[in-house]
Parts: C-alpha cells; structure tokens; sequence
C-alpha cells in the first residue's frame, strides 16, 4: 500500500484506529477525521510509529464543510485519498419503540446514516480523481438481522447497508468499489459503553453470537483491510463478522 492514502472517520479508538493501523502496518498513510482532539493526537501518535504518514481533523462527521475541507486537504497533502473507511456511529438507548423520542430518531438517523452519506459524497470523487480504490462503511449485524429494544440503531444501520449497496451499483464502472462491514458485539468503544450502561440487553446481544464470545476490533479492522485492498471484484457485498450471529 506504498503510496495510498486512507480517509477514515472515527479513526481515533475502538475500531477505527485498529482500521487504521492495520492499513499503516500495510504502509499506507492515513487521515483521520473525530472529534476529540486528544484522542487525535493519541492515535497519531501510534499510527506515526509504523512509518506512515498521519493527518488528524478535529471534526464531526455530520459537518459537511469539515468533511469536504479534510479531504481536499489530505489530497493536497498526502497526494490522493484511495481508501475510505466511514466508521462514525452511535448506539442507542436499550428501550422499546414506545419510549423512544424524535431526539433518539434524529440521533440515530444523524449519527449513523447521514455521516455516512456525506461521507461518501465528498471521498467518491476524490477516489476517482486519485485513479479509483475503495470505500467501505461500518453497520452492524443489526442492520442484517433486527434486534429487540434496538428498533432505531437497527432501521439505521439497514439504512447504511442499503445506502452501500445503491452506491455501489452507481459506482461500478467507475474504478470505486463499495462494501459495508456488518460487526456482531465487538471489543469497539460503542459495544463497552452499551455493556456498562445496559448490561442485561448486552448479555442477551452475546447470546446470539454462536461462536460464544464477541468479537475484537482488529478482526473487524482485517476484514476492512481485505475488502479494501484484496477483493478486487467485490462491491456491494455486506460482510458479517459477528461469530456467525447473521447465519
């Protein structure tokens, strides 16, 4: 990967940053697009120790301006953008449809859909000018299979398996191939601070994954990394990796 450039947000923990390194270690460079600054710095930091290249935007995903901004900057910079990752997502309070509120719709639909969409929006045409690559989203299983008490978290992450997919046909001639990451329960950020706020939701959430553990975020970050840069033939695909839950 010599050369090529990764654009991920929510690059700085959990899954992302694992994303992140695993395409450094494969020497590609990297920018990262989240919030915290600290945390910026910190996976910076990290990533820089294998080599690469590293550029770290301050921002949320939901901010087009910032979005746009980042990516023109990081193609000035690191010479191209081949490699998306859109990781930003939010988990949702574990109660049912009836006590949910337009707040909770709103927070789902922004932190989940619309970050993704804008996303996509302003890395497609960086990617082809860059001479084509791939993008990859981050679900859920939840957006394969619906899961009680998740009825928001689970219309949204549909919503971004079927945003992919669209894409991908729009995109297939085009040098710009697809895919979307589908995890089950994983050692990422959202799922440790679901466990500690829900714990018995979370333990039912594990009883579905048959391989009787979940899952840790560098399995995730290798599954992105190989549609990214081994399955060359491949766009549209929703991959699971959740321990055979989505059977």
């Amino acid at each position: 990967m010599k050369g090529k450039t990764l654009f991920v947000t929510g690059g700085n923990v959990g899954i992302g940053l694992a994303t992140a390194l695993a395409f450094a270690y494969e020497g590609a460079n990297v920018a990262i697009l989240a919030r915290r600054a600290d945390k910026n710095d910190q996976a910076r930091g990290l990533i820089e120790k294998t080599g690469a290249r590293c550029l770290t935007f301050a921002a949320d995903a939901n901010d087009e301006d910032a979005l746009k901004n980042a990516i023109a900057h990081t193609v000035e910079t690191l010479g191209g953008v081949h490699y998306a990752f859109n990781n930003v997502g939010v988990s949702q309070r574990a109660v049912p449809l009836t006590g949910l509120t337009g707040t909770d719709y709103d927070a789902q639909m922004d932190g989940n859909v619309r970050c993704t969409y804008l996303a996509m929006k302003h890395e497609i045409p960086a990617i082809i000018a860059s001479g084509g690559g791939a993008i990859c989203n981050n679900a859920s299983a939840s957006g394969l299979a619906a899961t009680a008490y998740q009825a928001l978290y689970s219309a949204a992450k549909f919503a971004v398996v079927g945003l992919t997919k669209a894409v991908a046909l729009e995109l297939a001639t085009s040098n710009v191939r697809v895919n979307v990451v589908c995890p089950g329960a994983t050692t990422g950020d959202m799922f440790l601070r679901f466990r500690s706020e829900f714990p018995e939701i979370a333990e039912k959430a594990l009883q579905l994954h048959p391989m009787g553990r979940i899952g840790e975020k560098e399995e995730v970050a290798q599954a992105v990394l190989f549609l990214c840069w081994h399955a060359t033939f491949t766009t549209g695909l929703a991959f699971t990796v959740d321990g055979g839950r989505v059977s």
